[in-house]
């Protein structure tokens, strides 16, 4: 008899057991989900940052290509916000400019890198983009390239 209760009481722990390790993998599961989700969203979010990157750069390069130097200043800074379709804003995109021009340079106004002896003027496009708290995790994307005009 004394064996028969051994095994009922082995049996409970056993089975004990067994729901705990259902109930553990189960959490794990849904832990596992939650953070797909997520990442899934904050890929996205940051993919659309670094295409704002690039986007930002050609409109720079654009606006440089057709800036009146005429009254003595250059264009040195851009400042880009973007909204979603309901007029919230999802990211800022600052961009820098620094030039290098060929020859003599044009006015005092611009940021300056070098005078190179090149027939062609370079400019540096520095770009950042930050977001504005889509995320758990803060969105922040640089971009450095060299245009030519």
């Amino acid at each position: 008899m004394s064996v028969t209760k051994k095994r009922r009481g082995f049996a409970m722990i056993l089975a004990i057991f067994i729901v705990l390790l259902v109930a553990a993998g189960g959490a794990l599961l849904l832990s596992n989900t939650t953070m797909g989700a997520k990442g899934v969203s904050d890929t996205y979010l940051h993919t659309q940052a670094e295409l704002l990157a690039e986007s930002a750069t050609e409109f720079a390069v654009m606006r440089a290509q057709g800036f009146d130097t005429s009254g003595g200043h250059c264009l040195n800074q851009l400042d880009i916000n973007v909204t979603d379709a309901s007029g919230s804003q999802m990211f800022d995109a600052n961009v820098s400019l620094a030039y290098s021009f060929g020859g003599a340079r044009p006015n005092n106004q611009c940021a300056l890198l070098a005078e190179n002896t090149s027939l062609s003027t370079m400019i540096l496009v520095d770009v950042a983009v930050t977001d504005h708290n889509l995320s758990t995790e803060p969105i922040r994307v640089f971009k450095r390239s060299w245009q030519k005009l």
